[in-house]
């Protein structure tokens, strides 16, 4: 059986533009989230040949990361590392989420 580093084997680097207005809210627990969509579009090279890649996925913010968030606005661009999970939408179906580690302005 192979050891599980937590710290490495759920990563994930995301790049994209800011598609929707972050919503901010407090858990009954008293830690401060935010969610928003960052949308991606690269072309990408796959088997020799290009290939347009796009992704629209939902990031969480959570803890001392949030005051960040007061910088972000719809359109920017930025740069998101994390770890990915899934979530249960209102209507039940599964999405997965980037929660946020790391949050770097582009632009």
């Amino acid at each position: 059986m192979l050891k599980s580093n937590l710290n490495i084997n759920n990563r994930l680097s995301l790049i994209g533009q800011v598609a929707d207005f972050p919503k901010r809210y407090t858990s009954p627990s008293g830690i401060g989230h935010c969610r928003f969509s960052l949308e991606h579009r690269s072309e990408q090279m796959e088997a020799g040949l290009p290939r347009q890649a796009w992704c629209k996925m939902a990031i969480q913010v959570s803890g001392e990361l949030i005051a960040i968030t007061q910088s972000i606005t719809v359109g920017r661009q930025l740069l998101v590392v994390g770890f990915i999970t899934s979530h249960k939408t209102a209507n039940g179906l599964s999405q997965l989420v980037l929660h946020a580690e790391q949050i770097e302005f582009i632009d």
